[in-house]
């Protein structure tokens, strides 16, 4: 009997607390889905809690402990939160059914930051993150999300760094198969493998739209097997006319990209650009243009100031396919060791 008495109120705490999630769920829109106040899913808690950034000063943060499949759209992410996988030995699912985008953050740094770990975002319908919050990618594979990007940093200031992550068959009816950068701040890719998605337009599998503030760095990076529409099958980098944001392309391997509408089908660059291409693997891996122009490396529209610089380090690879718009002002391309230090 003293054990029952016990219960008791426990089990009327616990309720109460089912009450006042149901309560805040309603407001979002979400409670109708409730079949009682004890039965909460994991797609409402994540909802709830993504809500709860709003008053954020300090990261939410979100463990999620099962598959979603989410039934409608995600509260748009407004202040500091962490997103994290716990399924044990392998990643928690996050599925947007083919009809929703998954995650998206329209709050400006440094008031906003996204950080998701351990987790599989897949079948998003028009991507599966957008961030003008500065973002931090961990050990997230990207499947099958199409429309948009995959993942994509929004114009703004914000930062980003992806790191031990999988971008493989994801499509983008404009540029930026699987991953498009419109940010200003400073980004970094690290020892992620992008394999096989598709852009309508240039940047098989990534597009960054360089700013003159921004340094961009992709180390140890893999471009397996993409497509793009126009120009640069693996990745393409534009830079602007007033700078020349330095892009730092650091042991990487380039293999069977393809640009089946214009010049670069593993790496095109455009405009002003400081690019460094370090101990990279990019002549002989098969990477295809339309025309041939450039197989392996597309220096477009170079005629701007500061000119257009490329280095090679240890030297350029013997049998590179390079294509080089013919412009009054040609890119300097040279080999040069001392600039490929990575910035921290």
């Amino acid at each position: 009997m003293a054990r029952r008495g016990f219960a008791a109120p426990a089990q009327r705490f616990a309720l109460l607390a089912a009450v006042q999630v149901a309560l805040v769920l309603l407001a979002l829109g979400y409670g109708c889905q409730m079949a009682s106040a004890r039965h909460v899913t994991a797609e409402q808690r994540l909802a709830a809690a993504i809500n709860s950034t709003a008053k954020a000063t300090r990261p939410v943060v979100v463990t999620i402990t099962e598959d979603i499949v989410l039934t409608r759209s995600l509260p748009l992410i407004l202040g500091p939160i962490v997103i994290k996988g716990g399924c044990g030995r392998r990643k928690c699912v996050v599925d947007g059914a083919g009809k929703y985008g998954i995650f998206q953050a329209y709050a400006l740094p440094p008031l906003c930051s996204v950080t998701i770990e351990n987790l599989i975002l897949r079948n998003a319908a028009q991507g599966a993150v957008y961030s003008k919050c500065d973002l931090k990618l961990r050990r997230v594979d990207f499947t099958q999300n199409k429309g948009a990007s995959a993942a994509e940093v929004g114009h703004g200031q914000a930062s980003w760094h992806i790191e031990d992550c999988l971008f493989e068959k994801n499509s983008a009816s404009g540029a930026g198969g699987a991953l498009y950068v419109g940010a200003a701040g400073r980004g970094r890719v690290v020892r992620t493998t992008f394999r096989s998605n598709r852009a309508g337009q240039d940047g098989g599998a990534v597009y960054v739209y360089g700013q003159m503030t921004g340094s961009y760095v992709f180390d140890r990076v893999t471009l397996d097997s993409n497509t793009a529409g126009k120009s640069g099958g693996g990745l393409f980098v534009v830079g602007i006319a007033s700078g020349a944001p330095k892009v730092f392309v650091s042991g990487c391997k380039f293999s069977k990209n393809v640009a089946t509408g214009g010049p670069g089908g593993a790496l095109a660059l455009s405009a002003s650009v400081d690019a460094r291409i370090c101990h990279t693997s990019i002549a002989g891996g098969r990477n295809a243009a339309k025309g041939g122009k450039g197989n392996d490396v597309a220096l477009l529209d170079g005629n701007y100031h500061p000119q257009m610089t490329v280095s090679f380090c240890p030297r350029k690879p013997s049998g590179l396919s390079l294509f080089v718009t013919r412009v009054p002002k040609l890119p300097i391309v040279s080999q040069d060791c001392r600039v490929c230090a990575l910035p921290q």
